[in-house]
């Protein structure tokens, strides 16, 4: 059984259906995850001038330190094959003369990006859902939400999830891949969709899973300040391909932070564009791309160009107002190279997982690539999994939809107030006990009828507990964990 239909979800079926049935349960239609919403590409050095270990140094760079090396050296090891694989699925990649259109990002010292202009994501998704829906061994359950993992004597044997419609049913399986995604809704301002509620740490939690690094939360530095579209992306390709960074008074700012200026790390430019807002009081920072040619915008960044259009920013011609936004988890649920937790019989892959891979930081563009190549890792170890138990139903606590509410826009103002990308320890205290109260008024209100949105509001307290958790507990200021009382960063 598969929780999650994103990239390493459904990687991970595939996989697995050469060996036997699979069902994959996503509680919203196929295609809704954050793999369609990933704009820039996947990094894999399959350029002349790359190699592999040029790849492994910039994410151990990026990782400040942190990074799992074997994870590291094994994802890079696999990329070009990685790419390989989803060609033979039908994702069209850009090209250039028959070869592969390279782009390059944040953090990076080779043009090492496949994408699909930048929509990369969603073709991602579309190839691979595609083949999953052609595959006679995979079935797909929508509009289904898993409640709780099934647990016999410390195994996981399948999945408890609630049918829209038809209520709580039981989903035996001799293993589960946990591949839910992120948690971006317990913050205020997030580039993640609806979904991404931290529903695989929530079960995970529950089920007394190791988690870990959940205080490496990833900010990207430049989505859209607008009342219209607040928090539209714009990736990280359109400062690879010049874009820079201007403050109101029209400076390029970065000059004072960082030599690799814009191409700086994401952790990096984000704290210098908020420290840049703080200095000048203000309510954003500028991306322009004035300086480029039109035909080259509309052709790299179609989507971008024409979502700007609609609220009468003309990327050739405007300053692009833009402002920090959570918008990736780089901790999780403790896994091994072959996507292992600590539970027998649960795996687990892409965002809610912790490979050890990004250590204090994600490299751009490393996570499509580190959701696959896990995912396929996990799917060739599962083939020996055997469970006997088959678990029974239990009720699952709901509160009503107006309490719910109520939580989660708390939950919200306290991680977005207090553990974002500056924190304090006077803060994150504040935030611990916030979460630790809501915890305890969500366990005592009366049950009512069963809503998703309820359900999700307790894993995002969970997700949120372990997020505060880990940053009281880190005493050194290194890669996305920036606490003010700590000093300066080296």
């Amino acid at each position: 059984m598969v929780i999650g239909s994103g990239l390493a979800g459904l990687t991970f079926a595939l996989g697995a259906a050469s060996h036997g049935k699979v069902g994959v349960l996503t509680k919203g239609e196929i295609t809704e995850s954050n793999t369609t919403w990933a704009q820039g590409g996947i990094a894999a050095a399959v350029g002349e001038a790359d190699s592999w270990e040029l790849h492994e140094r910039d994410t151990l760079i990026a990782g400040a330190g942190l990074c799992d090396e074997a994870a590291v050296r094994f994802l890079v090891q696999q990329a070009p094959e990685a790419i390989s694989w989803l060609q033979s699925l039908g994702a069209r990649f850009d090209s250039d003369g028959g070869d592969l259109s390279l782009g390059r990002e944040g953090g990076h010292s080779r043009n090492r990006i496949v994408h699909h202009a930048d929509r990369t994501g969603w073709e991602v998704e579309r190839a691979v859902s595609e083949a999953v829906r052609s595959n006679p061994d995979i079935s797909v359950f929508e509009n289904t939400f898993a409640t709780r993992l099934l647990m016999d004597e410390g195994r996981c044997v399948g999945v408890q999830a609630h049918i829209e419609g038809m209520g709580e049913r039981i989903f035996t399986a001799n293993s589960v891949m946990l591949a839910s995604g992120g948690c971006g809704k317990m913050y205020q301002h997030t580039t993640n969709p609806s979904v991404a509620t931290a529903d695989g740490i929530g079960l995970a939690a529950a089920a007394g899973a190791q988690i870990a690094n959940m205080e490496f939360m990833q900010f990207h530095p430049t989505t859209l300040f607008h009342t219209q579209m607040r928090s539209f992306l714009i990736s990280e390709a359109v400062r690879g391909a010049g874009g820079t960074l201007r403050n109101h008074l029209g400076r390029r700012f970065m000059y004072d932070y960082d030599t690799r200026l814009e191409l700086a790390p994401r952790d990096i430019v984000a704290r210098s564009i908020e420290a840049e807002m703080k200095k000048h009081q203000t309510w954003c920072v500028y991306l322009d791309t004035t300086h480029l040619l039109e035909p080259q915008l509309t052709h790299e960044f179609p989507t971008i160009y024409e979502r700007l259009q609609t609220i009468g920013v003309e990327m050739e011609k405007d300053w692009i107002p833009v402002v920090p936004a959570q918008h990736y988890s780089c901790g999780g649920v403790v896994t091994d190279l072959q996507g292992r937790t600590s539970i027998p019989g649960l795996y687990a892959a892409g965002e809610v997982s912790c490979t050890g891979v990004h250590g204090a930081n994600r490299l751009a563009s490393n996570s499509l690539l580190e959701a696959m190549v896990f995912a396929r890792s996990a799917s060739y170890a599962c083939v020996n999994e055997r469970a006997e138990g088959t678990g029974k139903i239990e009720p699952i606590h709901a509160i009503s939809e107006a309490e719910a509410i109520r939580i989660r826009r708390s939950l919200q103002k306290t991680m977005t107030e207090n553990v974002g990308i500056v924190r304090t320890f006077d803060g994150l205290q504040k935030a611990a006990r916030v979460i630790k109260t809501l915890i305890g008024e969500y366990d005592r209100l009366p049950n009512a009828p069963y809503s998703q949105y309820a359900v999700e509001a307790k894993n995002l307290l969970l997700g949120a507990e372990n997020v505060v958790a880990g940053a009281i507990a880190r005493t050194e200021n290194v890669g996305l964990h920036y606490n003010s009382d700590l000093g300066i960063i080296e």
